[in-house]
Order: C-alpha cells, then sequence, then structure tokens
C-alpha cells in the first residue's frame, strides 16, 4: 500500500475533494440546466482535464519558483515578474475571492429569505435584518478562531459529501430521459450558451486557495521530486471529483423540469431548493435541502474568508503606512473585518444575480489566476518554457474565453 499510494497521499486527496465540492457544485447544474443539454455533455468531456491542467499548471508555477520552501502563489509571481506585478496579482486574487464571499453570502441570504416566504411576506426590512443576521453570524463562527473554525469545517465535509451522493442516488428513482433528450440542437445559441458556461464551471471546479498549501507541503518533504507526488494525487482526486460531480449534476437535471431550474437562477438559489419547489418533493428533502445548502455555503464561505481578511488587513496595513499611520496587527485586522463584513450586508440587501456575479466577475478572475497567469508565464518566463504543453495551450485558450465574458458576455 505504501509503495503505491500512502495514508498521506488518501487524506491530502480528501483535502483537495472536501475543497472542491461544496457550495460550487450547487449552482452548477443551476447553469446547465438552463443552457442544455449538448451544453451538460461538453462540460462533461472537458470536465477533468479543465479541472487537472490549471490546477497542474498553477502548482508547477509554485514549486518553479525560486523562492522559501514555505513561500505560495504570491511568492512565486514576485519572483517571476517583481514586486509591483505581485502586488497587482495579490490585489486580483484578493478581489477574486472577495466576490466568492459575496456569492455565498447572498446565496445564503436567498436561500433563508425564501423559506421565510412560504411563512410570511419578505418585505424590504425582513431582508436586512435576514442580511444582517447572516453576515453576524458568519463572522461570530470566524471571531472563534482559525482552529476552531477549520475542524468544524472538517467535520463537515464527509456530512455534505455522503449527502450529495445519497441524493444523487435517490433522484435515479425519478429520472426522466426525456427532460435531456429535446435539448440536443447545435446552434449559435448552443455555443453562447457553452461560452457563458465557462465562468460557472471554473468556479463550480475551481480549489485555487488549497493548491499553494498543497504545492508548499509537498515541497517541504519531497523537495526536488515534489511536482511528481503533486501530479500524481491530483490525477485522482480529480477523476474522483469529476465524476462525482457530474453524476450529482445529471441526477438532478433528469429529475427536475427546467422551469423550476429557471426559477431558481432568477430567483439566486441553488439546485437544491429548485428540488424543492417541485410539488411532488417529500418534507424530508425540503428542509434537509435547506440545511445543506445553508451548511455548504457556510463552508465555502468561511474557507474563503480567512484569506480574503488576510489580503484585506495587508491593503488597510500599507494604506495606512503610505498615510504615516502604523498600527498594530490586531487593529488592522479588526478594520478588515468591519468593511468586509459592511459591505458583504450591503450587497446581500441589494441582492445581485448569484449566478451573474458568477459569470461576471467571480469566474473570470478566477480564470485570470488559475488558466491564464501560469500558463502564459510558461511563453513569458524562460525557466518555465520546459512546462508549455498542448494542455497548458487549451488551458491558456479556455482561460481567455472565460475572462472575455466579463467584458463580452
Amino acid at each position: 500500500m505504501s509503495k503505491f499510494w500512502s495514508k498521506e497521499e488518501t487524506l491530502w486527496s480528501f483535502a483537495l475533494y472536501g475543497t472542491a465540492v461544496g457550495a460550487g457544485t450547487l449552482f452548477l447544474p443551476i447553469q446547465l440546466g438552463s443552457a442544455g443539454s449538448l451544453v451538460l455533455l461538453i462540460t462533461a468531456l472537458v470536465a477533468w482535464p479543465l479541472t487537472y491542467w490549471p490546477h497542474r499548471a498553477l502548482c508547477q508555477f509554485i514549486l518553479a519558483s525560486n523562492t522559501p520552501v514555505n513561500a505560495g502563489i504570491t511568492g512565486a509571481v514576485s519572483h517571476y515578474y517583481g514586486k509591483k506585478i505581485g502586488s497587482l496579482i495579490t490585489a486580483l486574487y484578493f478581489i477574486a475571492f472577495f466576490v466568492v464571499v459575496l456569492i455565498y453570502a447572498v446565496a445564503i441570504t436567498n436561500s433563508l429569505t425564501e423559506q421565510l416566504a412560504k411563512h410570511q411576506p419578505v418585505t424590504t426590512t425582513v431582508r436586512v435584518m435576514v442580511s444582517a443576521g447572516v453576515v453576524l453570524v458568519l463572522n461570530l463562527i470566524f471571531l472563534m478562531g482559525r482552529h476552531i473554525t477549520l475542524k468544524v469545517m472538517g467535520f463537515l465535509v464527509f456530512p455534505l459529501i455522503s449527502y450529495f451522493l445519497f441524493l444523487s442516488i435517490w433522484l435515479t428513482g425519478s429520472w426522466q430521459p426525456t427532460l435531456l433528450a429535446g435539448q440536443m440542437a447545435f446552434n449559435t445559441h448552443t455555443l453562447h450558451q457553452v461560452w457563458i458556461s465557462i465562468p460557472v464551471m471554473v468556479f463550480a471546479f475551481s480549489h485555487t486557495p488549497i493548491i499553494s498549501t498543497f504545492a508548499i507541503d509537498r515541497r517541504e518533504k519531497y523537495g526536488d521530486q515534489a511536482m511528481g507526488k503533486c501530479k500524481k494525487i491530483m490525477k485522482v482526486a480529480y477523476l474522483i471529483i469529476c465524476l462525482s460531480v457530474l453524476f450529482f449534476v445529471v441526477s438532478c437535471l433528469l429529475s427536475i423540469p427546467v422551469n423550476y431550474i429557471e426559477s431558481a437562477k432568477q430567483e439566486g438559489v441553488t439546485i437544491l431548493s429548485a428540488l424543492s419547489m417541485m410539488p411532488d418533493a417529500p418534507g424530508w428533502l425540503a428542509l434537509s435541502g435547506i440545511i445543506v445548502a445553508v451548511v455548504a455555503m457556510s463552508k465555502s464561505f468561511l474557507g474563503t474568508y480567512f484569506g480574503v481578511i488576510e489580503g484585506a488587513s495587508e491593503i488597510v496595513k500599507t494604506s495606512l503606512n503610505q498615510l504615516g499611520v502604523h498600527k498594530s496587527r490586531a487593529f488592522n485586522r479588526a478594520v478588515s473585518v468591519l468593511l468586509v463584513s459592511g459591505i458583504t450586508f450591503v450587497v446581500c440587501c441589494i441582492n445581485p444575480n448569484a449566478i451573474s456575479m458568477i459569470y461576471a466577475i467571480s469566474g473570470p478572475l478566477i480564470a485570470m489566476i488559475l488558466f491564464i497567469m501560469p500558463t502564459l508565464s510558461t511563453y513569458l518566463i524562460p525557466s518555465l518554457k520546459p512546462y508549455r504543453s498542448i494542455g497548458s495551450l487549451i488551458t491558456l485558450i479556455v482561460g481567455i474565453l472565460c475572462v472575455s465574458v466579463m467584458f463580452f458576455g
């Protein structure tokens, strides 16, 4: 066992799986269900390579840099491009995942107000109160400390994954192939739907923040052999991720009529809400669906929130230093939490569409960091030339297509 696959490799596979499968998985069926069967088929064919290739490229980008062992993405960027470009990429990284935090907060608020709407009218005042409650509770969990929060998040991974698997299998009893069979026409509309679905796929399968930690851990243990060890784990983990996520997506889309998916998309809620909207949905599904959706998005929110607050703290520190003001780390962190929380609360009250935020902002920004930066660098940085490949070229092209949605979509 240890010769071919160790316990440590199994644990890292679970870590990658647990980070990738979560709230993003709940949004993917919404976009693919409204885009049509052909888009779903294309996504199924490209899911594994377009998950493996970009994360492998980012891993290579980090490991090939001549930086201290514990330096991650920002250290690698500064090494290749200098401090100014490094600061720009760090800012881009911060914005990309700040938008992810906003998407999850808005979706959690929408899921809760959707349930409230079944019992009372949801007025602006109610929306503001729910938004304030969501932001407050999530911050209280965050302020319990990194160790406790991560421990709770880790504990939640397996129940969530088990629920997705159980639901996928349970839904097979209500599959209706006709729901997908009539959406196989290939035309310009299909190409447009493929194009605008790319950012949602990037968002759903991305777990960029953990790649830096993963690469650093392997480099600390294996040195120059780290990349080979990373690829071994990633190939297996991403195969399991893609198969399980696609099974969940297909199972949902074979069970839910398109009109319910369209309603969920317009309301900015997840596929579990679309399931609970159906007239014949059992009571346990509506109850468990809202709980799982809120827990999954809260887990993903908190996992991203740590990095966002750290990035915001650096921005606050730099801004104050430029004004000649020097404050403690605790002060900078407190200001960051207040600013980020305030913006999150306002956005939750405004209620922008979650899917639109994904393909207009979050997906393209993540693609810049995950798809474009490491692959384009193989053509700009001589030391990265050995990492050029057909896979990296395709990844670069897909990344450019994803970013183009931000400007032309």
